[in-house]
């Protein structure tokens, strides 16, 4: 069933991207209850010409991101020159982080995406799928970014503790695995964003308008790219907002 979805998904976004190819470029998805299968519609979205694919941070059938099942695929993503895009999603049939024990949409939400997403970025990084492949390229999607300070010092003071235990598969601070090669979407409205790019830089930052969701407005009307782009502005060097709207985006995504 799940790969019925995936293969109805992809078709369906080419036939609508195919209106204007040039400035429609889809992100393609995979199957991970099947991951036997996970190349071959690799190779089917590069065929495409696409640039990423879109995974869920959440254990599948109890599968980490960094299961050994998933190898053949993270190797592929890196030689294909795909990048991977991690997304959390509410109410689903996933095991999700604050499921367990909350009801409410309110904690639910609150919970599942920066929560989803610092395993995630864990599993990648104490499985050694980041150690392995240097050149992949990997985006923690729509959960904010406040809770990255935190977490890169969590991990790297762990690692400083405990790196005897995990030194076959990590080599490095956490942090510098993920200022080599991850990026995160932020939201203008977040308020460490400065903090953030004074103690990491601005070279991982993305802009993710979330479209067609909108979670906050601008004088009670829909913001648009030129509202975004202005809040930024007040908030950024416009050599900063340049890196986080454009330049950044083009490298995660492969683009020209």
């Amino acid at each position: 069933m799940a790969g019925a979805f995936t293969r109805a998904y992809n078709q369906w976004l080419k036939d609508f991207c195919s209106y204007d190819p040039q400035k429609l470029q889809g992100i393609g998805i995979v199957n991970r209850h099947a991951p036997e299968e996970m190349v071959t519609q690799l190779y089917q979205i590069a065929k495409i010409g696409w640039k990423a694919v879109c995974l869920r941070p959440n254990p599948v059938k109890g599968r980490l991101l960094s299961d050994p099942a998933y190898e053949p695929f993270w190797q592929a993503c890196e030689a294909l020159g795909i990048a991977v895009g991690i997304h959390e999603g509410t109410h689903s049939r996933l095991p999700s982080a604050g499921a367990d024990r909350f009801n409410t949409r309110f904690a639910l939400r609150a919970c599942s995406h920066p929560m989803e997403q610092m395993m995630a970025m864990l599993a990648l990084i104490e499985g050694g799928v980041l150690e392995r492949y240097p050149n992949l390229r990997v985006g923690f999607l729509e959960s904010g970014c406040g809770w990255l300070l935190y977490w890169l010092w969590r991990l790297d003071e762990e690692y400083e503790c405990h790196y005897w235990e995990i030194k076959d598969t990590v080599k490095m601070k956490p942090s510098e695995y993920f200022r080599r090669q991850c990026f995160i979407v932020l939201e203008p409205s977040e308020p460490y964003l400065e903090r953030i790019i004074e103690d990491i830089g601005a070279d991982n930052l993305l802009f993710g308008s979330d479209y067609p969701h909108v979670h906050w407005k601008i004088d009670q009307n829909e913001p648009n790219f030129l509202d975004i782009s202005k809040i930024l502005h007040q908030r950024l060097p416009s050599a900063t907002v340049q890196k986080i709207l454009f330049d950044n985006p083009a490298r995660f995504y492969g683009l020209n």
